[in-house]
């Protein structure tokens, strides 16, 4: 079959048969060209005899690191394919869970640990990894249940840790999702019906049916705006679902600004899966008060011109570049999230300041169409007006790309998976606007 480059993907058919040709060879005697051949395939756990002795259980040490690396993911009504928050949960996947943490699997982080100090870092320490290494090794014992950690509350089938203020479904019915072919984005407009300026300190996007919304962005259309485009004049980009997105709350003292009169635009990606399927989804948002604000918070984009992504056939390593000048004053960056699909390799995001220093914020080595991740510094990082953002991003457009839909095809800008992107969307914290300071009061 020969070797597979990846995980998580499946061929259509064998690129090669190794057994067949080896034999082949043989018989005519001649050298066999491939001697060896790596199998690729899922690992088959055993149930091991748990040790009563192990320094290292499961009720100890191990609940407390899932519950802190892996549950916000791993738990009812999310996105892993199963639960990590009890014993009778964990102990079959034990040699899968060590497969996956000595590859750096799992947790899923992406992100070059020699740029940038993020705050949402799901990597595992070495005594972390250490300890799970141990668990599994000794048979996964449960140890004594009285030593387990109180377990983490959620609010099921959310990101949010507290109940949302309002909650704004995308239309009054649900959308039909056909069984197949291309479906164009779908943009909805809703009108929340806010009689005042709104502080949101949490917005989640959430969808209705998993198995057919590929992603959710949301934008506030400015009042008085009769246009219906999701990158309409004015637009603010509020919140987005994507493969491995994990909404949090801004940090204290933060909070996005939605004017009286604005509407949500939103705009959904759906893929069919061969049965007809319908679709409600909604967004959640937590309002503060003007006077706990002490910066605002909005985002911007740096994009290549759309006519300046071309991917060759056959490219392994395709390199394209964009940039932008910061035009905010006093503005601190918070988080960078990079956007490609299924033939991006690598992005990197860099500053380049007016003394001609240029520095690397985000490096993403390998990046991975399936787990998209907002990237949120620990510290906000003054960024000088003037500072030009720089996106470099890499696309492998050949064989060698096991999530390729066709390598023989040049590739173009598109919003279709099988076209492509390159996209930085940056998070930023500035002064509130004295104008917006003075309306505000006013009210």
């Amino acid at each position: 079959m020969g070797e597979q480059v990846g995980v998580g993907y499946i061929r259509n058919g064998p690129t090669r048969l190794d057994h067949k040709s080896a034999l082949d060879e043989l018989l005519a005697g001649q050298p066999v060209t491939q001697p060896n051949t790596k199998p690729v395939g899922c690992l088959i756990g055993r149930v091991r005899q748990p040790d009563p002795n192990s320094p290292v259980t499961y009720s100890k040490q191990i609940a407390r690191i899932f519950q802190k690396r892996c549950v916000e993911c791993h738990r009812e009504g999310e996105i892993a394919p199963f639960t990590l928050t009890n014993y009778e949960d964990v102990v079959g996947w034990a040699e899968m869970i060590a497969e996956v943490v000595d590859e750096n699997r799992m947790p899923p982080w992406h992100a070059d640990p020699k740029h940038g100090q993020f705050a949402n870092d799901r990597r595992l320490t070495s005594a972390e990894k250490l300890q799970i290494e141990e668990w599994v090794r000794r048979g996964a014992p449960e140890g004594d249940p009285n030593d387990l950690p109180e377990p983490r509350k959620f609010i099921v089938g959310s990101q949010l840790t507290q109940p949302a203020d309002m909650e704004v479904m995308m239309r009054d019915k649900p959308f039909v999702v056909k069984a197949e072919g291309e479906i164009a984005y779908q943009n909805f407009i809703v009108d929340p019906g806010f009689k005042e300026d709104k502080w949101i300190t949490m917005a989640e996007a959430l969808p209705g049916n998993r198995s057919v919304v590929h992603h959710i962005v949301i934008y506030v259309l400015p009042p008085k705006s009769k246009d219906k485009r999701a990158f309409a004049a004015g637009a603010q980009f509020l919140t987005t679902y994507v493969p491995g997105y994990l909404s949090r709350p801004l940090p204290d003292g933060l909070a996005k600004w939605v004017p009286a009169g604005s509407r949500f635009i939103f705009q959904l990606h759906y893929t069919p899966v061969g049965t007809e399927q319908t679709d409600l989804s909604k967004l959640r948002l937590v309002f503060t008060e003007r006077k706990h604000v002490k910066r605002m918070v909005l985002t911007t984009s740096v994009q290549i011109a759309h006519n300046k992504l071309v991917i060759p056939a056959n490219a392994e390593n395709h390199r394209s570049e964009a940039s932008q000048t910061v035009n905010l004053k006093n503005a601190k960056l918070l988080s960078l999230f990079p956007h490609m699909h299924l033939r991006g390799k690598s992005f990197r995001i860099e500053a380049k300041y007016a003394d001609g220093k240029q520095e690397t914020l985000l490096n993403v080595p390998n990046y991975d169409f399936n787990w998209q991740t907002t990237y949120r510094l620990v510290d906000p990082k003054p960024i000088p007006q003037g500072t030009q953002m720089i996106v470099v991003g890499h696309h492998d457009n050949s064989e060698f790309n096991p999530a390729n839909p066709d390598p023989e095809q040049e590739v173009t800008w598109g919003d279709q998976t099988w076209e492509e992107m390159l996209i930085a969307i940056l998070e930023w914290s500035i002064p509130i606007p004295e104008k917006l300071v003075e309306k505000t009061v006013s009210q």
